[in-house]
């Protein structure tokens, strides 16, 4: 009896549960504990996760010289840790803090007894990344003031692309004529900015060139006429270059604005799809997110493609609107492949595997399509382009594991083991991916990317566009819980009655 009174006692409280917070944490986390806003409640608590992910990669965006010398071979381990860190906090901003596996009174009783007001480590995480907006709101600054200056890529794929897209105006195929010597002519250039190769004189080593060797041999290189000891080749598919058109037609250079406006839509597009709750929380991440605004004010061509990845991943209902986009991603970049198959096994699961193939053919057909004259054109230097990544001699670099043999801690091994580790930790992304794919379709931004920090190249900026697209995905269109589990029952009922998969839309 004393049990009966205590759940009939529980479940006659009031609806609302407000709990008295700081005014401006309001706008982050609400306290209207409502069965109809428990979803916002959580999501603003997942997107605290994200904001401690985000806070760890800008830790790793420290200049790793400050404290490499002084803690030698082990300063590998720190940024190794703040990406495995970074990892650690999108997995758990991917946990909803779900009711489904309660049933009855207990279901109830979790339902009243979560806490409306944000723990002491929440509230500090967010104060953490209120603090991002400063270097967040800098590097805006930065990249507005460089789009009026004359062009400065600090990488040379950005460099490379502009030049493509004058070579192409010009009449000439951009993956034969590309050269580091008439790109010099057009481009300052510095050594840092290059990719070095284990070749020519820097062959047989494995550790970086230091930046006087690089200065030196590229200085050789440049009276010799040849560059064999750097990357020269338009290393991505054409519509990384194809997009600059425009503004090389224009005569304009400088195609920074292409890419702060491709974040820019990023933005905007959480803006749109987001619930009005979250909207705070869009404007903090988006600010405070310093990695992607690194990326985007350097030219990194992966502001690109993560943004034709997240609007494929969102009208994933849509057959032909969905798959274009992801055609679009494949055409830009190479780590768009990487999402290729997680995006073929949540088709698969939610819909059927010959909806799966219809989608990959129309992302082939469309992908091929914009490669296709340059293939035409001279199909071995295309390859020798698009596969210069993986085929290329290329330094070991980056903040995996490779990281611990860089700074001598471990030895390296062939770069076989570092192909066969990534493979696995492929295998094993997929495989979970299967499993959890209708409930987290947003997963497949961390599980995607999880495989190169096993490569022989683990850049950080791999890893830097999977915390703000996953908020987008996991927040948009969200349903009271009520209404979502309703319609997920009258689905799964209609779906057994019918027995046939449902159809994607067009």
């Amino acid at each position: 009896m004393m049990e009966q009174r205590s759940v009939i006692a529980q479940t006659t409280r009031p609806e609302k549960k407000q709990t008295r917070t700081h005014r401006w944490m309001r706008y982050f986390f609400t306290e209207d504990l409502s069965s109809d806003n428990r979803p916002i409640a959580d999501l603003q608590r997942r997107a605290v996760w994200i904001g401690l992910a985000l806070v760890l990669q800008t830790l790793n965006e420290i200049d790793h010289n400050w404290y490499f010398p002084y803690l030698a071979p082990f300063g590998s381990l720190i940024p190794m840790a703040l990406i495995l860190g970074s990892f650690l906090a999108i997995w758990m901003a991917l946990r909803p803090a779900s009711l489904d596996r309660l049933s009855g009174a207990t279901r109830r009783q979790q339902t009243y007894s979560t806490p409306g007001r944000p723990s002491r480590w929440q509230r500090f995480v967010l104060i953490l990344t209120l603090l991002l907006v400063i270097p967040g709101g800098i590097e805006l600054g930065r990249g507005v003031i460089m789009t009026f200056l004359p062009p400065q890529f600090s990488n040379d794929g950005t460099s490379l692309d502009t030049n493509a897209a004058i070579l192409l105006i010009e009449g000439r195929n951009p993956y034969t004529d590309s050269n580091l010597i008439d790109l010099a002519r057009r481009f300052p250039i510095q050594p840092n900015w290059t990719t070095p190769l284990r070749q020519g004189q820097f062959a047989n080593r494995l550790d970086y060139p230091q930046m006087a060797e690089l200065q030196s041999v590229l200085d050789t290189s440049f009276k010799a006429g040849a560059t064999p000891e750097f990357e020269s080749k338009v290393s991505y598919p054409a519509l990384s270059f194809l997009t600059l058109v425009p503004f090389v037609q224009l005569g304009i250079y400088n195609v920074l604005p292409f890419y702060i406006l491709c974040y820019l839509a990023i933005v905007a597009i959480a803006w749109k799809v987001v619930r009005p709750e979250l909207r705070p929380w869009v404007i903090l991440l988006s600010l405070a997110n310093v990695p992607m605004w690194t990326s985007a004010v350097g030219g990194n061509l992966d502001i690109l493609y993560i943004l034709l990845v997240i609007v494929a991943w969102l009208l994933r209902d849509r057959r032909w609107s969905s798959a274009l986009f992801l055609g679009l991603a494949i055409a830009s970049k190479q780590p768009a492949w990487f999402f290729v198959p997680f995006y073929a096994l949540l088709v698969w699961r939610q819909y059927s595997f010959k909806e799966a193939c219809y989608r990959l053919t129309i992302a082939g057909m469309l992908a091929l399509a914009i490669n296709l004259p340059f293939i035409l054109w001279n199909p071995q230097a295309f390859l020798a382009g698009t596969l210069a990544p993986m085929g290329d001699p290329m330094f070991p670099m980056g903040v995996g594991i490779i990281g611990l043999s860089i700074t001598h801690l471990l030895p390296y091994f062939p770069t076989t083991v570092y192909t066969a580790l990534e493979a696995v930790a492929m295998l094993l992304a997929l495989l979970c991916y299967w499993r959890i794919c209708r409930r987290f379709p947003e997963a497949a931004f961390l599980l995607a990317i999880v495989p190169l920090f096993f490569a022989w190249r683990s850049l950080p900026s791999y890893f830097y566009c999977a915390a703000f697209p996953i908020f987008i995905l996991f927040s948009a269109h969200i349903k009271p819980a009520s209404q979502g589990e309703a319609a997920t029952a009258i689905g799964q009922k209609l779906r057994q009655m019918a027995k046939v998969p449902v159809a994607a839309g067009a």
